[in-house]
């Protein structure tokens, strides 16, 4: 691959990172709630971290190094969506409402099973 190829792609995968990355951020000062928040949150782990990352791959060529940073990717893969999924369900089991309007009933309802929804 080109040089110029080689330093375009990286430039592209990493201007792709920040920018999930500010938009991330905005969505996390954004959101009014935790289950809200752990969607931008998540998306700018994963998809700002790899296109880095990959820029970083893209930059450094065949080595060792390559190896280790694929191993990074596949971990953060790996890690990102379960994490949030065991945030979001540890904040729901310990009684965490969610963000609701004024005068809308949140869910779930008063009287009925948390759990079953009846």
């Amino acid at each position: 691959m080109s040089i110029v190829v080689k330093d375009t792609l990286s430039v592209i995968f990493g201007l792709t990172g920040i920018l999930f990355f500010i938009g991330g951020t905005v969505g996390l000062l954004r959101c009014p709630d935790l289950y809200a928040r752990l969607h931008p949150a998540t998306k700018c782990d994963t998809i700002g971290s790899i296109s880095i990352t990959l820029a970083l791959a893209l930059q450094i060529g065949l080595d060792m190094a390559l190896f280790k940073i694929l191993v990074v990717i596949f971990l953060l893969l790996m890690t990102s969506a379960p994490s949030a999924h065991a945030i979001g369900r540890s904040a729901f089991k310990t009684g965490v409402m969610p963000w609701h309007k004024k005068g809308v009933t949140p869910w779930p309802l008063k009287g009925e099973d948390r759990w079953t929804g009846h």
